[in-house]
């Protein structure tokens, strides 16, 4: 019964490899210092820029053009970094 009434932090302690950890940590910690810079940078670039597509072109502010281009390329990277786990589990697998 006393269990119940104990701490999240005196139970069991995470299975999960320190190294571990510390690589998510160390990658989150990379992540927010990226967004952080990619959010300053968009901020200061606030100029109207001329976009070339294939059929036509268009105007739009330049804070724009590069916080798509941003979440786009989280977009890749994430769907590359999913690919690359599907690989290694199912190679461990096997």
């Amino acid at each position: 019964m006393e269990d119940q009434w104990r701490a999240p932090e005196a139970q069991a302690p995470s299975k999960e490899a320190p190294s571990r950890r510390r690589g998510r940590d160390t990658r989150l910690v990379l992540t927010g210092i990226a967004l952080v810079l990619l959010v300053w940078f968009a901020v200061v670039n606030l100029q109207e820029v001329r976009i070339r597509f294939w059929l036509t072109t268009t105007a739009a502010p330049l804070i724009v053009v590069i916080l798509i281009s941003g979440v786009l390329g989280a977009a890749v990277s994430g769907l590359w970094a999913r690919r690359r786990r599907r690989r290694t589990s199912g190679a461990d697998s096997a």
